[in-house]
């Protein structure tokens, strides 16, 4: 995914949903490749961290008969991390209120980042 592309799923994701503060699309090695918004105070280590999160949802989902991960939130008081996958080499990560429901999200990400190429 090239900048040109984030920035036209930023902007297909924030008509989608205002609650959205910040987006980051990070490698499978934990580089922060692109970010738009307020998304993270430590780059590499949210970078290294999502990679993490994302390899070990991969690997406990492996074991459930085979059920691919297909998205991780991480839930605080005023805030939601929203990690999902986007291709072999990156995943997305969305900064948004606690109390958004991710569900419509996670469900349109994949068929947004489908229609970029």
């Amino acid at each position: 995914m090239n900048q040109g592309m984030f920035d036209d799923l930023n902007a297909q994701l924030d008509a989608m949903s205002p609650e959205i503060q910040g987006a980051a699309l990070i490698s499978n090695e934990g580089a922060v490749i692109f970010q738009e918004g307020e998304t993270i105070a430590d780059q590499r280590l949210i970078g290294i961290a999502g990679a993490a999160i994302m390899r070990l949802a991969e690997h406990i989902s492996s074991g459930l008969a085979e059920c691919p991960a297909q998205e991780i939130s991480v839930r605080c008081d005023r805030h939601t991390a929203l990690f999902m996958p986007v291709g072999a080499d990156a995943l997305l990560m969305l900064v948004l209120s606690a109390d958004t429901d991710t569900r419509p999200l996670a469900r349109a990400i994949p068929g947004m980042v489908s229609a970029l190429g």
